[in-house]
């Protein structure tokens, strides 16, 4: 894959404590070297509520970059999605 993912984008990754989806995206994002951010929702109800606000869901792991957010993405799909 391209170095170029998300240079210019600024990435939040919404995550739970313990969960083996949210171990591999950030597995994913660290082998595409994209920088992020890393939310708890389980323990910070201010992550929840902007992650609902995005999604209206509560699954994860959501990836939100440019205000725009995706939820448990195949790693194609979060590949065109961060390009």
């Amino acid at each position: 894959m391209s170095s170029n993912i998300a240079q210019n984008k600024h990435v939040t990754l919404y995550v739970v404590p313990g969960c083996p989806l949210c171990a591999n995206a950030r597995a994913w994002l660290g082998r595409h070297d994209v920088e992020y951010t890393e939310r708890d929702v389980a323990n910070d109800f201010g992550a929840l509520r902007a992650m609902h606000k995005l999604t209206r869901q509560r699954l994860v792991p959501v990836f939100e970059a440019n205000g725009r957010a995706i939820v448990c993405p195949t790693d194609e799909e979060l590949a065109e999605f961060l390009l």
